[in-house]
């Protein structure tokens, strides 16, 4: 039951809840999915969970899963990469600024966590893949779901359609990005992992790979700039990123005309809504052209003017 139900994506995307596919991620289901047939692995933070891997697959025509962590550090995320690598396989990697701040590993739940991967990977079975409590329950519910006439993408249509009321108050408060709220987790005493760590991440892509810098709102990149150094710090981390690997690197980072509107966001601004993935992977994989600036591929040589250029957008 559980291979032919498959709930978690691993033969097929095709008829899967999109809750199952994008937003429950555990360690051994991330196992599970590294050990199917795969193409492109999702890695990253939340914002990973708001992108449907069939969009990628309909565009590329190659099998796409997601493996995110909600909340995840670069230590974790370099562990995936290398896992995926390991299998011959490619990623498409979300370079969040928070992931990038080493004091998060100082919390237990965080560091434990992070402990919990590299056993579940270094122990699974490939017995247990269809062979456990949990798929079981899901496989459940899979059925139930769909003879109540449950919508697959139930889960992606209520955040499209969450109303997005937040002020730069708001994010203020609730990110810890400024000095009197660094008691919040996410950006409390910002600091970069070394040098060493980026360049090992770096260097473990290769030409198939990418790296994304995914949107939030432009209130987040005014609070960068003017607290911590944070801006100045995650900029010096893409930028020795983008000098030291052979993968592309996509940036959706600055005010334009989606980091402008409060609706293209969940969260006080922090999510991007599901409907933006599509516009993200369009730009990416069909070189979409908009009337408008959205995203683009840093270049190593133009690297100075094109970080010029994301300043002046919210500066002005």
């Amino acid at each position: 039951m559980n291979y032919i139900v498959d709930p978690y994506g691993y033969n097929s995307r095709e008829g899967k809840f999109i809750k199952n596919l994008s937003m429950f991620n555990k360690p051994h289901v991330a196992s599970a999915r590294l050990n199917s047939n795969g193409f492109y692995y999702l890695i990253g933070t939340s914002r990973v969970s708001r992108i449907n891997p069939k969009i990628i697959e309909d565009l590329t025509g190659k099998n796409t899963h997601n493996i995110k962590i909600d909340g995840s550090t670069l230590s974790e995320n370099l562990f995936l990469a290398k896992e995926v690598k390991n299998r011959d396989k490619n990623f498409i990697y979300g370079f969040d600024a928070f992931s990038l701040n080493k004091n998060r590993l100082a919390h237990k739940e965080i560091y434990e966590r992070y402990s919990l991967y590299k056993e579940e990977f270094n122990s699974t079975s490939l017995v247990t893949k269809y062979f456990n409590s949990d798929i079981t329950i899901r496989s459940i519910q899979h059925i139930l779901k769909l003879i109540k006439g449950g919508d697959l993408n139930k889960e992606f249509i209520s955040k499209n359609l969450q109303a997005s009321k937040f002020t730069i108050g708001d994010v203020e408060i609730n990110s810890g990005i400024s000095n009197k709220n660094k008691n919040k987790k996410n950006f409390s005493n910002y600091a970069l992992y070394p040098d060493s760590s980026i360049i090992e991440l770096a260097k473990v892509a290769t030409k198939d790979d990418i790296f994304i810098i995914y949107p939030k709102h432009y209130y987040y990149y005014d609070l960068f700039s003017k607290n911590q150094d944070i801006e100045k710090k995650y900029l010096s981390a893409l930028r020795l990123l983008t000098q030291n690997t052979k993968a592309k690197v996509w940036v959706f980072y600055g005010k334009n005309y989606i980091t402008q509107n409060k609706n293209n966001f969940n969260d006080s601004g922090w999510h991007f809504k599901p409907k933006i993935s599509n516009l993200i992977f369009s730009k990416i994989f069909e070189n979409h052209k908009s009337g408008q600036s959205f995203g683009f591929m840093l270049d190593k040589d133009k690297i100075n003017n094109q970080f010029h250029e994301i300043n002046n957008s919210y500066k002005e």
